[in-house]
């Protein structure tokens, strides 16, 4: 909403200004006005955060998440959602745990995550993310530096050493949740795929609570993009504290999760 509000004022304030400056404007223009200056206003933005990413090494590992990259990657999801028209509700945001959580769902869309950092703004985020994501300009720089992770899926051992990096992040309380999406993909036909255990052992070696979340609705978003109102539903439909967590084996929490997830998509 932040953003939003800020880009409105500048285009209002400089379509009253090109008014009284050029009086013999006709009323016609103030609209094209108005929207030149908004988009422009995003475009220098953009332009702005991309200069900063150009001097954000991505070489050297992030030992604390800094929190300002966080808040701008949640401004900016704020405003996208804003934009394409899409509603994003959280149901049962109250039963989140007061301590570091590994947050899991099923997987829709790309748009995932976007909607999660959206709406859940009081709690530091990072997610276990494919490396093709942080070679995408602006974005992965900013998503590195906020604490997200890069996981090698075809490389076991480097997967491992990303697990450890979770971890530590978790025990040491440099973040709040740890988001995965144990299905390691995407559902292209939104029937659920066979869950990878990583998260749940992630899960057990760090003592850490696990939050499980359906997700419905964001598979939508490209398909008709700014022409229709979009709604996106998140539901925290069950938490596994860390006592269960402790006690099930990683297999029994692999298809505890999954049986969760599936009978509250039905």
């Amino acid at each position: 909403m932040l953003l939003t509000c800020i880009f409105l004022g500048i285009a209002t304030v400089a379509t009253a200004v090109t008014y009284l400056c050029v009086p013999t404007l006709h009323l016609a223009w103030i609209l094209p006005v108005f929207l030149g200056t908004f988009v422009g206003s995003v475009i220098v933005f953009l332009l702005g955060l991309f200069l900063i990413s150009l001097f954000m090494s991505k070489k050297k590992p992030v030992t604390q998440p800094k929190a300002w990259c966080a808040r701008t990657i949640y401004l900016v999801m704020d405003f996208v959602m804003r934009m394409m028209r899409i509603r994003v509700t959280l149901e049962g945001e109250e039963h989140l745990p007061n301590e570091p959580f590994i947050l899991i769902s099923n997987h829709r869309s790309d748009f995932d995550p976007m909607t999660v950092l959206a709406v859940i703004k009081n709690k530091r985020i990072s997610y276990i993310s494919k490396q093709s994501n942080f070679k995408i300009p602006l974005v992965g720089a900013f998503i590195y530096h906020a604490g997200f992770l890069s996981i090698d899926r075809g490389n076991g051992v480097r997967a491992v050493r990303t697990l450890k990096v979770a971890e530590d992040m978790l025990k040491e309380k440099r973040i709040d949740v740890m988001g995965i999406y144990p299905e390691g993909t995407r559902s292209k036909t939104g029937e659920l795929l066979r869950f990878k255990a990583g998260a749940f052992l992630l899960a057990k070696n760090a003592g850490v609570p696990i939050a499980v979340m359906t997700t419905k609705g964001t598979e939508t978003v490209f398909r008709s993009f700014f022409l229709a109102r979009k709604r996106v539903e998140l539901k925290i439909v069950e938490v596994i504290d860390k006592e269960t967590v402790a006690t099930l084996s990683r297999e029994e929490l692999t298809a505890n999760a999954r049986r969760i997830i599936e009978e509250n998509l039905k």
